[in-house]
């Protein structure tokens, strides 16, 4: 039986991390996704951190206009921050 833990993670493997430890009700994961679609519709093929900050919080907020959760759970540390 093989380790789900690699050493050298590949870029499958960060995106399948996300998605599947994540919660699947968070609105991070949503905004995450618009943000690279939005980006790599630009051509984009590498995307920092700082670039992805702008698109991503601009999505969020999207998101806390329209409800004032993350999810389906009471409460979010994350957005709380």
């Amino acid at each position: 039986m093989s380790l789900f833990v690699e050493e050298y993670p590949s870029l499958e493997s960060y995106w399948r991390a996300i998605i599947l430890f994540g919660r699947n009700v968070a609105s991070y994961k949503f905004a995450l996704g618009k943000s690279l679609i939005q980006l790599a519709q630009g051509g984009k093929t590498f995307i920092s951190l700082e670039e992805l900050a702008v698109p991503y919080s601009s999505h969020i907020a999207q998101h806390l206009a329209q409800k004032d959760k993350q999810g389906t759970f009471k409460a979010s540390k994350f957005l709380e921050a």
